[in-house]
């Protein structure tokens, strides 16, 4: 009976397998043949990130001695250690003014990487083949070489509830990138989100030099958390991929293969019940965490999975440290030289000494995700170190940590200071609000059930502190969802049985308890421009399910051992369950009004909000400026609002966002794009440059010319679906360009 259900289990995990490949090629399919994804510049991306990117980081990781149990955490410590390779390279190559390194050394490591794995294949066969016979010791040798990454991972063996979640993961990306997405070639108008167009012009930017000077604001520097552009801005560098495409096209896919094999590996290597790693991350998607706006969508899935600001890349990088500092941890001195010692009757002092330059290579590789967290997402970087410090000191106390362990510390605090200094601190940064820095839970204004809920307990005369209370409380079951009973309790108890030291103080685990602390506080008590401080609650959101996933293995542990009779286990999943199924429910609302969007955005004769798009005439301008004028060209625009005139005022930054010239065109703008570059305080200067820079486009002006020279302007654009302005052309300005919709006129020597 037995074999018969374990058959027809085989059967089924076979179909979900089957049906979710057939369903990844389905949506890669719709990409390319309904919203024109770029296939050239796809493949050319997947090669970079393949050949640069990931085997380079497992031939680093190889050579440092760092072994993870699983192969998904390899590839996972394997891609960020190949991401820091890249900014390193990046850094150095701006240095010494080539590509040569940017160029080869990514390619030269991957072959390395690859001869090795061929070596030790031919190697292993040989030995298969000698130990036929049966000599056990050969056969033990064998396995125990068997060690590389490209030889222990068995595609086969990936759970159907992982294949699945894949398949789901990659359809919510699409649809909030790719499927609301065409190139301006194939359409008459394309919708451009103002967050992405930010991001393609920091891509052209950094392609072209850093530091990175403002593609909108002469003499502005931006160092807003660069190291997911800078990633993206090589190949365009090194090999011409539009930066539109690879945000649009490529991203997406880096985004689900690095979301969804990080979220894998998190699980698998830190649950004990390592064989449900793929239904934990289903389950998580299922979820929905962090419902907020509405009743169906997740501001925790639209961060992550739309990588808004690549706050993906900032949750992946987070568990990837998490995970590399197990790999460090466990391994370092003082945690394994005891047995050591003893295996090889040996002194602790020797056998440490040994163990302290041996632990080296892989505590620099620790070192270099630390910096590229910290300048792929600054806060999610803040808040592992902040949670790291934190369990070393509740160690000390506790006397489970050796002081010695602040060395490492203290280097990985020096990193992440260095990188949060010299690429994020630098000046021309704009984050704050123009309020208070702190300001206690005004990130609950976002939930659309604040206001009802108020009024509600105002009219019922409940008091301002309950008023307060109930709000927190009810903010936190929409942000944890289905895991907000499990995480509470298995947090409380798992810190209640630690202290007293009824349960084992395991450092990775603490760390993430401790992280997920940090988190929470600083996003109930900061106020960033927009929503930033949610960066900090994402870790806590990610980091609740696996705290959830702890509580059920203990519990059925003790109901396996007869210390439990699994009352309150059951009372608890079942609580979970319904949860879960209103979750999923809304989930798949969700779903439904991405793919009604996406269906519209796939009619290639659709016309959007002027304020929110780009005509083909625009784009067809913008072609003709990057294929005619030289590089470094400075453009004037008078395209600088992305709202109606009569919603406009120079005090509103989110009104003064429009950069989409800069960005197509792959030039730096004067003037569009000004409320990103500065901050809410600062709208007197944004009202001068604005201003100074109509002064551009008015032809009564003889001055014009003048002072575009003196503002280093070499090219005008004048937006004729947006502006009535006659005709420019004299002495100054030479009419170089005209379409429908754009004139671009270039200032003349006899400006001046």
């Amino acid at each position: 009976m037995s074999n018969t259900s374990n058959h027809q289990n085989g059967i089924l995990s076979n179909i979900v397998k089957i049906l979710s490949a057939l369903a990844v090629v389905a949506m890669l399919a719709v990409s390319i043949v309904v919203y024109k994804a770029h296939v050239q510049s796809v493949c050319i991306f997947i090669a970079y990130i393949i050949f640069y990117v990931q085997l380079p980081g497992l031939f680093i990781i190889r050579l440092a001695g760092i072994k993870p149990k699983h192969a998904s955490a390899e590839i996972v410590i394997g891609l960020f250690t190949g991401w820091s390779l890249m900014m390193l390279l990046y850094f150095i190559t701006d240095y010494i003014k080539t590509d040569i390194l940017l160029l080869t050394i990514g390619p030269a490591l991957s072959a390395a990487y690859l001869l090795v794995c061929s070596f030790s294949w031919m190697r292993n066969t040989a030995g298969r083949k000698k130990a036929s016979g049966g000599n056990g010791p050969e056969v033990s040798s064998i396995k125990a070489r068997n060690e590389l990454m490209m030889q222990r991972l068995d595609l086969r063996r990936l759970p159907a509830s992982w294949c699945l979640f894949f398949a789901m993961s990659l359809l919510f990306i699409l649809l909030k990138t790719q499927y609301v997405y065409m190139s301006p070639e194939y359409c008459d108008f394309i919708y451009m989100n103002a967050d992405k167009a930010y991001h393609m012009g920091l891509i052209n930017s950094l392609a072209y030099d850093y530091p990175l000077q403002s593609p909108w604001i002469q003499g502005r520097y931006i160092t807003y958390h660069i190291f997911t552009e800078i990633l993206y801005a090589i190949p365009v560098r090194l090999f011409g991929i539009s930066s539109d495409v690879v945000l649009s096209s490529c991203g997406p896919l880096m985004t689900a293969y690095t979301l969804c094999t990080t979220f894998y590996a998190f699980f698998r290597t830190l649950c004990r019940r390592a064989d449900r790693a793929g239904l934990y991350c289903l389950l998580m998607l299922l979820s929905n965490i962090f419902i907020v706006r509405n009743i169906s969508s997740s501001i925790a899935f639209l961060f992550a999975y739309k990588n808004e600001n690549t706050a993906g890349f900032g949750i992946a990088g987070a568990m990837a440290l998490v995970l590399m500092f197990k790999e460090w941890y466990e391994h370092s001195p003082g945690v394994t030289v005891k047995a050591a010692a003893s295996e090889a009757g040996q002194s602790e002092a020797s056998l440490s000494f040994a163990g302290v330059i041996k632990s080296i290579p892989s505590l620099l590789v620790l070192l270099a995700l630390m910096m590229c967290e910290t300048g792929i997402k600054g806060p999610m970087g803040a808040v592992i170190i902040a949670g790291i410090w934190g369990t070393f000191l509740l160690g000390l106390i506790m006397r489970k940590v050796r002081f010695s362990k602040v060395l490492p510390l203290l280097v990985l605090s020096a990193g992440f200071i260095t990188v949060y200094l010299t690429v994020l601190g630098s000046k021309g940064q704009s984050n704050s609000s123009g309020k208070a820095l702190f300001a206690l839970a005004t990130i609950s204004d976002i939930s659309f059930w604040k206001a009802p809920l108020t009024e509600m307990m105002k009219s019922a005369g409940v008091p301002y502190t309950a008023m307060l209370a109930i709000i927190l409380l009810v903010f936190l079951i929409f942000m944890f969802t289905a895991f907000f009973l499990p995480f509470a309790i298995g947090y409380i108890r798992e810190l209640f049985m630690v202290l007293t030291g009824r349960k084992e103080f395991d450092f990775t685990r603490v760390t993430i308890y401790a992280a997920s602390l940090v988190g929470l506080i600083l996003m109930f008590i900061l106020n960033y421009s927009g929503h930033s401080q949610i960066y900090f609650g994402l870790v806590t959101v990610f980091f609740a399910p696996i705290i959830s996933y702890w509580l059920f293995e203990d519990m059925e542990e003790k109901r396996a051992s007869g210390k439990s009779r699994g009352i309150a286990l059951g009372a608890l999943k079942t609580v979970t369950c319904i949860l879960l199924i209103a979750t999923t429910v809304s989930l798949g609302m969700n779903y439904q009004a991405n793919i009604r969007e996406a269906k519209n955005h796939a009619d290639p004769a659709r016309t959007y909000n002027k304020y929110k798009s780009i005509s083909n005439d625009e784009y067809e301008a913008m072609v003709w400026l990057r294929d005619n004028t030289p590089k470094d060209s400075l453009l004037a625009t008078d395209r600088y609002y992305s709202v109606a005139l009569d919603k406009y005022s120079y005090e509103n930054r989110w009104a003064n966002r429009f950069f989409l010239y800069a960005v197509y065109s792959q030039r730096f703008c004067y003037i569009a794009g000004s409320g990103y570059n500065l901050g809410a305080n600062e709208w007197p200067i944004r009202q001068e440059m604005l201003e100074t820079n109509s002064k551009l486009y008015d032809p009564e002006n003889e001055e014009r010319g003048e002072l575009a020279q003196e503002l280093g302007v070499d090219y005008v654009v004048v937006s004729k679906r947006f502006t009535d302005i006659p005709s420019l052309e004299g002495d100054d300005y030479e009419l170089c360009f005209t379409n429908d919709d754009v004139d671009i006129y270039e200032i003349t020597d006899d400006a001046a």
